[in-house]
């Protein structure tokens, strides 16, 4: 399991709770708020807020000492300098901190692109399948409860994958698949094709606008910033 996916059943056991009370639009906006809510105050809770407030109090004299000086240019060394040390220490005070708390975040929006932004096809309706390299061919094959995408070239059979999952790429492993993995698992290496592309249809959660904004992104980002910014203010984090 890569590191992205290590929470990825506990997301799985909560959306399912959840699902027994909200339709999947309420069940964005509260993965929103959470995300919002959290991601701020585990930086909060990792970050040196007192030195980071000190900091900030001493970037802002820096920047209006500065703004005020009226004298020759060659004068200014020591203001610009302080301005520069002191923006650089408040910098080297939050970048650890919120380093570290986004990557719940990062986890978090993993697991939805699996779960909402596409779904499986219904029965009898194949999606549209397209190989590359070009000279393979993909087949959507059903012959029991799961379906499995078959690739050959020409007669010969290369591959063969269940598709458990709503994703709609396969493809060889890459070396960033320890950070996030596919659920449908990879192409063998020896195999030749490259990568095997899904047209699988992508559920609307808004009844208004074009289709981009229809998407689960146009639900869970603007909730999830406006959580965030009256968060920031109501919890005064530096």
């Amino acid at each position: 399991m890569a590191l992205f996916d290590l929470p990825a059943p506990l997301f799985a056991l909560v959306d399912t709770g959840l699902a027994t009370l909200l339709p999947a639009v309420a069940r964005l906006a509260v993965w929103a708020a959470v995300a919002g809510v959290g991601t701020l105050f585990l930086y909060k809770w990792l970050s040196p807020q007192r030195r980071i407030g000190d900091a900030k109090r001493a970037a802002r004299e820096a920047r209006r000492a500065l703004n005020g000086f009226d004298g020759e240019f060659s004068d200014a060394g020591p203001l610009i300098r302080d301005q520069f040390v002191t923006a650089f220490r408040h910098l080297g005070l939050v970048v650890i901190p919120t380093l570290i708390s986004i990557l719940p975040l990062l986890a978090l929006l993993t697991w939805i692109e699996g779960h909402y932004a596409h779904r499986l096809p219904p029965a009898g309706q194949p999606p549209a399948l397209e190989a590359a390299p070009a000279d393979y061919q993909a087949h959507w094959s059903v012959g029991g409860d799961t379906p499995v995408i078959q690739v050959r070239q020409g007669q010969r059979q290369v591959a063969e994958v269940p598709v458990t999952a709503p994703i709609p790429v396969v493809e060889q492993r890459h070396w960033w698949n320890w950070l996030v993995s596919n659920p449908l698992g990879y192409l063998p290496e020896d195999s030749g094709v490259q990568r095997v592309t899904l047209a699988l249809p992508q559920p609307e959660y808004l009844p208004f606008g074009p289709g981009w904004l229809r998407h689960w992104l146009a639900v869970f980002f603007p909730i999830m910033l406006i959580v965030s910014l009256l968060t920031y203010r109501w919890a005064k984090i530096q």
